[in-house]
């Protein structure tokens, strides 16, 4: 073997000898790799544990959350004088609740939104128990009218600029005075004085003849005794029990064509002398009763109140237009006109009659005519039947 064969052999032996120096035997290799699974076990088992204890922190802190925002809801809903206190609590509450929450948690923002969320639920909560409770008034109001044409006021002085405005605190009052009139318009006064007791009601009369003295003596007695004040309003024709009424408001108001009569009471006697005598003296009682209020509004007595009507009208039905009413004082104020801010644009539009095919309609029989009332009417298609 040459030298130099010599020498490159020494160095295998040499490399051969370190190779087997540096490794490792089975029995090594599997005691290391179970030690690393081990620490591998226990770091996720520390980890792990870390996780759980950090989500139930967390579920906690949001259970405190909930149950804190639950009790401050229930104590909002409960007592509604109280409702805008309990809200600043609320708020307060929530922020405080909101900045615990900020101070270090991973999920604080989310955290934090799911408390703006219950906090504008019990926000709400809150305005739906108050606006609650002014539905329930509204519900009771049952007005007339659905929809208005604009925003109606109450103004204490409702004639202004020779303007008489009637608000939807009006009471129709048409037709006969009986007790189904004078119960409609007693309840309607004490109604809207329950929602407001300054605010003007107006008695509307579109035309009534009048009627029962006593049902008339139940009206005038609820008009008295209103805290608000009652005025009358007669567009057309008051004559009788509704003359009375218009007379004694505190304040009536006619038109210039308005027509109002005052005449003496007229009744039907039967039976014996002495009951004649009796029935007849009960009735002077009531028109006496009544009749003196109408002449000391006047500034006359009723004598010569009485005189005054067979002086004007032989059979004492005296009569005038709304001009001469205030004169006369039977009303306070003559107006050119008349606002109606309570209006119903709900209304149904009224049926047209049956028209006939060959255009003429034969003929029609016409209601019998109101007092001091005339026909003003042409239509050459038909035949007017008057009764």
């Amino acid at each position: 073997m040459t030298r130099l064969a010599l020498i490159l052999t020494l160095l295998v032996t040499a490399l051969q000898a370190q190779t087997r120096r540096i490794e490792k035997t089975p029995e090594t290799i599997q005691t290391e790799v179970e030690a690393e699974i081990i620490r591998t076990r226990l770091d996720l088992v520390e980890s792990q544990r870390r996780q759980a204890k950090q989500a139930s922190d967390q579920e906690i802190k949001k259970l405190e959350v909930e149950n804190r925002i639950r009790q401050l809801k229930t104590e909002a809903a409960g007592a509604m004088d109280d409702a805008e206190k309990s809200q600043l609590n609320l708020k307060t509450s929530i922020a405080n609740v909101k900045a615990t929450l900020a101070s270090g948690e991973k999920d604080a923002r989310r955290a934090e939104f799911e408390a703006d969320v219950k906090l504008a639920h019990a926000q709400a909560t809150v305005e739906y128990a108050r606006l609650e409770k002014v539905g329930e008034i509204a519900r009771l109001q049952k007005k007339v009218v659905e929809t208005t044409s604009g925003k109606i006021e109450y103004p204490l002085e409702p004639l202004a600029e020779g303007v008489l405005r009637i608000s939807d605190r009006r009471i129709a009052f048409n037709g006969i005075v009986d007790e189904t009139l004078a119960k409609f318009v007693c309840d309607r006064i004490s109604f809207y004085n329950a929602l407001d007791k300054t605010a003007p009601i107006f008695i509307v009369i579109e035309r009534s003849p009048g009627g029962s003295v006593m049902s008339g003596y139940q009206i005038l007695q609820a008009m008295e005794s209103s805290q608000a004040p009652v005025y009358v309003v007669v567009k057309g024709y008051a004559g009788s029990m509704a003359a009375i009424i218009t007379t004694m408001a505190k304040r009536s108001y006619v038109y210039p064509q308005t027509v109002v009569l005052h005449h003496q009471a007229s009744t039907s006697l039967s039976g014996n002398q002495t009951q004649l005598e009796q029935q007849l003296k009960w009735t002077k009682i009531w028109c006496e009763r009544i009749f003196v209020k109408v002449a000391n509004k006047m500034g006359i007595t009723v004598d010569q109140f009485t005189a005054q009507m067979y002086a004007a009208v032989s059979t004492g039905d005296w009569k005038v237009l709304g001009t001469e009413a205030v004169k006369l004082k039977w009303a306070t104020h003559v107006v050119d006109r008349m606002t109606e801010e309570g209006v119903n644009n709900t209304a149904a539009v009224p049926a047209l009659g049956v028209i006939k095919p060959d255009g003429l309609n034969g003929t029609t029989a016409l209601n019998p005519l109101t007092p001091f009332d005339i026909w003003w009417i042409y239509d050459p298609s038909t035949e007017f039947i008057y009764r």
